[in-house]
């Protein structure tokens, strides 16, 4: 996106934001945002708007020294993927990539930055994410969460099965208990955690509420 598409961008968001009397915020992604040649301008110039955004990126070329630049034009979190442990989150991504995620996280936190840590399901890391539920509060993530994975029709069997989906989220619905009330949110992204909750006594549809 050039840097005039940019500003359009941020300008019609003002615009809308001022007639539905709300505050914007904005998410920016890639790629990593933090290589495009514009950031930085697209950075100050939402400084300047007053507008926070949150990043999601990777963690590879974050420094004391950037973490700190990024609070000061209005950065309020940082997303890093963690794809399973290190082994198979460094097969999915790249070699290093694991470590790089987790040394990041206190980059970005003593830089007054909320760290959320979103993991991708798929076949190959089904079975771990409840050992990154343990990894994320160790290293004090501000936010867990997961999503399945969206493949393609050729790419299906990358899916993990519905049973090993439901095994994985019972697992973690544990960790969150257990877990209960440490400085760490557990984002319940996936809308299945309602039927979850709903079949284990934890949530009640509204009879009341009008259907039309």
């Amino acid at each position: 996106m050039s840097l005039e598409d940019m500003v359009t961008v941020v300008e019609n968001c003002q615009e809308f934001c001022r007639k539905a009397d709300c505050i914007p915020y904005f998410y920016i992604t890639g790629g990593d945002p933090l290589l495009h040649p514009q950031f930085w301008i697209l950075a100050h110039i939402l400084k300047i708007a007053g507008i926070p955004f949150a990043i999601l990126g990777n963690p590879f070329h974050l420094t004391q020294e950037v973490c700190m630049k990024l609070r000061s034009c209005g950065c309020r979190k940082y997303q890093l993927s963690l794809d399973g442990l290190k082994e198979t989150h460094d097969c999915i991504r790249r070699p290093g990539s694991y470590d790089a995620t987790l040394k990041a996280i206190p980059l970005l936190r003593d830089a007054g930055i909320d760290v959320a840590i979103m993991a991708t399901i798929s076949k190959w890391n089904c079975q771990e994410i409840p050992d990154l539920v343990d990894i994320a509060v160790e290293n004090k993530a501000d936010i867990f969460a997961f999503a399945r994975y969206c493949p393609s029709k050729e790419d299906v069997s990358s899916c993990c099965s519905p049973e090993e989906y439901h095994e994985m989220m019972k697992k973690c619905w544990q960790k969150f208990e257990q877990y209960k009330g440490c400085s760490t949110t557990f984002n319940l992204k996936d809308h299945l955690w309602t039927l979850f909750r709903c079949e284990n006594g934890l949530f009640q549809i509204d009879e009341n509420l009008d259907m039309k």
